[in-house]
């Protein structure tokens, strides 16, 4: 009997270290090593089971009991409403603080949106007005040689082409559009290299046949930046850019209206001169003696202008014309072309240059 009660005792104490190990083990993190971040929303008026649920649905914590339990001996902690960053690296309590500070995903940073086929010197018009930083903070540091060679080491998509002395902006076409979440305290190299690690990520999915491509990553981008400019509508985007593809494997010049806009540094809701329209260098492909791609990309791509560059939809087209909606009319010859021009005119539909 007396053998019976010190196993029982034993047992009993065993069963409560294991159980006080179980608990301990439940608070740490779910994956120490995965740091990604995690939008967790809190709608008001949720009650702290229903949250602890949500949080173990997510994947955020390893056990809901326990965090029950936790919960009960810190009945100081409140959760408030809002959404959250949290990782999975973060333990319970770490996780359980952040819900109880009240600190929201919005209130880490400053969120800045950077759209599609905006320029490098709009992008900086929106993050200097938006971040406690000055135009001059990015450009005196994308000026830098030193500065530049150091990102074409850190990342593999750019290379010595941005170096080239006639291209405006180095990183232009390389800044991918985006909404990012910049800490208020923010340098410009902070700002360049959240971008630039953004960049890489889209882009890693694509390198295998980005590097196996007879164009390089420049030629791939600088593409990109024409196709996201020209093809309103995803769907004629890869047409698009098989269409100056073979304009180049003709030797006919691009002949694409937004790279002179660019050349000139002019904007789409103003008027081009002729003259500006035949004046030829490295970006205005309208010029007849310019052939090939601009020598560097003239706006900042996403990943849809992106694909259809890498991806092209194999066509015989040598001519395309988009109407004032944005409508791709495409065509083989340039009779053709001038027919679609001549109706688009007729009916109002054509932009005219001063």
């Amino acid at each position: 009997m007396k053998k019976l009660i010190i196993s029982l005792i034993v047992a009993f104490f065993a069963l409560i270290v294991l159980l006080i190990s179980f608990y301990f083990y439940s608070l740490r993190p779910v994956d120490k090593t995965d740091d990604t971040t995690i939008s967790f929303l809190v709608e008001s008026g949720t009650g702290k089971k229903e949250i602890i649920k949500n949080l173990k649905d997510a994947n955020l914590i390893k056990n809901t009991p326990v965090a029950y339990v936790y919960s009960f001996l810190h009945k100081d902690i409140v959760f408030k409403a809002g959404t959250f960053t949290l990782k999975r690296n973060m333990n319970l309590a770490q996780i359980f603080s952040t819900l109880d500070s009240g600190k929201t995903k919005e209130q880490d940073g400053i969120n800045v949106t950077l759209q599609e086929g905006l320029r490098y010197s709009e992008y900086l018009d929106i993050l200097s007005s938006s971040l406690n930083l000055k135009k001059d903070d990015f450009e005196q540091l994308l000026n830098t040689d030193e500065y530049l060679n150091t990102l074409i080491g850190d990342y593999w998509f750019l290379t010595s082409d941005i170096l080239n002395d006639n291209i405006y902006y180095a990183l232009e076409g390389y800044l991918f559009p985006d909404t990012y979440n910049f800490k208020v305290d923010a340098t410009a190299e902070d700002v360049i290299t959240t971008i630039l690690d953004n960049t890489e990520q889209k882009l890693n999915q694509f390198k295998e046949d980005i590097e196996n491509n007879s164009r390089s990553i420049h030629e791939i981008i600088t593409l990109a930046s024409i196709v996201e400019l020209e093809g309103k509508d995803n769907s004629d985007r890869a047409g698009i850019a098989q269409v100056f593809l073979n304009r180049i494997a003709s030797n006919i010049p691009l002949g694409s209206d937004v790279t002179t806009y660019y050349a000139f540094s002019k904007g789409f809701d103003q008027d081009l001169s002729v003259a500006e329209l035949n004046t030829c260098n490295n970006y205005n492909t309208r010029c007849l003696t310019y052939l090939g791609l601009p020598v560097g990309p003239v706006s900042n791509p996403g990943i849809e202008a992106i694909k259809a560059a890498i991806y092209p939809e194999a066509n015989d087209y040598l001519y395309f014309v988009s109407d004032k909606n944005g409508k791709i009319y495409f065509s083989t010859t340039n009779t053709e072309h001038e027919q679609i021009v001549a109706d688009l005119k007729a009916s109002d539909m054509w932009y005219e240059y001063e």
